[in-house]
């Protein structure tokens, strides 16, 4: 009889044991994700101007007026870019205007109401 419960509380405690890897493993892999995810939001956040996020509609594609060349400075809502013929055009954004995140040195395209209104403005590639 000893033998039998000395084999049964060695089986008991190697269930126990295989249960704490089981754990450790689960919660090492939850370490593991985390830190992958955390290292993915690192890199994308070293790169702000990776993403574009302005598209103009169709529409604004159809009946707009388009700007497209250097962005050279901005100052509040108004922003010049130097178009490829060296002409230098003053723009108005506000946040009504879908943008990109643009820096002066930029190659730009914007997208103008008759009324001088930027409704896009984006990175040109």
């Amino acid at each position: 009889m000893r033998l039998s419960c000395a084999l049964l509380g060695n089986t008991q405690a190697g269930i126990h044991y295989h249960k704490e890897d089981a754990m450790k493993s689960v919660i090492m892999s939850m370490v593991a994700t985390g830190l992958l995810c955390f290292g993915i939001g690192v890199a994308q956040a070293d790169n702000p101007m990776s993403d574009k996020e302005a598209s103009p509609s169709i529409k604004e594609r159809i009946t707009k007026d388009t700007v497209k060349g250097t962005l050279m400075k901005t100052e509040g809502e108004y922003y010049w870019i130097k178009d490829n013929d060296g002409k230098e055009v003053k723009i108005h954004v506000d946040k009504s205007t879908k943008m990109d995140k643009v820096v002066p040195g930029d190659m730009v395209k914007a997208y103008i109401t008759d009324k001088g209104h930027t409704t896009t403005l984006q990175r040109a590639e």
